[in-house]
């Protein structure tokens, strides 16, 4: 590799660094102004946990391990896997009528390289995720991958705003 592609990955792994410190300090200020002027409870973070955005960059989630998907309610639901995780947002999706909806309307439709990503049927996936009867998603990629697909090829297709979903990691 060159001095100068060196470089360039070098200033886009700065960047991202600092967009995820900015995010969660942007994070932390608004759980702070909520609870000063709401009832909201804030789900809790251990103290070997980092939380960051779903709608960060999801290279940053990349080589992590997560522990919870923590809800703008302060609902928090503990994971122990990134297919955990997809399926926690998706059942919490589904609880809204127009947004399971939309969700079936899209089996058959949004397909990857090789594969369907949302079907009816488990049929042809390498590893699904049943969310319901009748609605499966494929789940076989990179933690990257998976969240890319889940926030910009289902979630933003059918208009389900995820901006306040955090998700809480280990730190290792």
């Amino acid at each position: 590799m060159d001095t100068i592609q060196e470089l360039q990955n070098f200033r886009t792994r700065l960047i991202q660094d600092i967009n995820i410190m900015f995010d969660s300090m942007i994070l932390k200020l608004r759980e702070e102004q909520d609870n000063s002027g709401s009832a909201r409870v804030t789900a809790e973070v251990r103290e070997y946990e980092s939380i960051y955005p779903l709608a960060g960059v999801p290279g940053i989630f990349k080589g992590k391990k997560p522990t919870g998907v923590r809800f703008l309610d302060g609902t928090r639901v503990d994971v122990p896997t990134w297919k955990r995780v997809v399926e926690v947002i998706l059942q919490r999706c589904i609880n809204i009528p127009e947004k399971h909806d939309k969700l079936l309307l899209l089996r058959g439709k949004v397909s990857g390289r090789a594969r369907v990503l949302i079907s009816e049927r488990a049929d042809g996936m390498r590893s699904p995720l049943k969310i319901e009867d009748n609605l499966y998603v494929e789940t076989h990629y990179d933690t990257e991958t998976l969240l890319k697909i889940l926030t910009t090829r289902i979630l933003d297709v059918i208009g389900y705003d995820y901006r306040d979903i955090t998700i809480t990691v280990r730190n290792d």
